[in-house]
């Protein structure tokens, strides 16, 4: 189970760096900036979890929910200490983090539904 953890975090963290380098190149050539921008910023790293979320679910044997709270607690803890480190937390990071949990659990119960028998 822990390899399965492992390609999920190793997938999401690829989504996330490869979304953050087309992101930049693009805030580069002004073809993204401003409102838009802030709205990606925001939407990668759910698509991301909720991408990892999904293929944990979908290796998950039964109790999908269980499988993505553990996955997002383990993403949240890892964004919490980026962000501890970088810069104060506010009210809004918590939000968001429940969000980013919220989107794991429901991306795993999806994936244990739509398991291959």
């Amino acid at each position: 189970m822990l390899t399965n953890y492992l390609k999920s975090l190793v997938i999401t963290g690829s989504i996330i760096i490869g979304s953050a380098i087309i992101m930049t190149i693009f805030n580069y050539f002004n073809i993204l900036n401003g409102t838009a921008l802030k709205i990606i910023e925001i939407l990668i790293p759910i698509i991301a979890i909720f991408s990892g979320g999904y293929l944990i679910g979908k290796v998950s044997s039964k109790r999908g929910y269980i499988e993505g709270i553990k996955y997002g607690a383990i993403w949240i803890i890892i964004l919490l200490i980026f962000n501890l480190i970088i810069k104060d937390t506010t009210l809004f990071d918590f939000i968001y983090f429940l969000i980013l949990l919220l989107f794991s659990t429901l991306a795993s119960m999806i994936g244990i539904n739509k398991k291959s028998k």
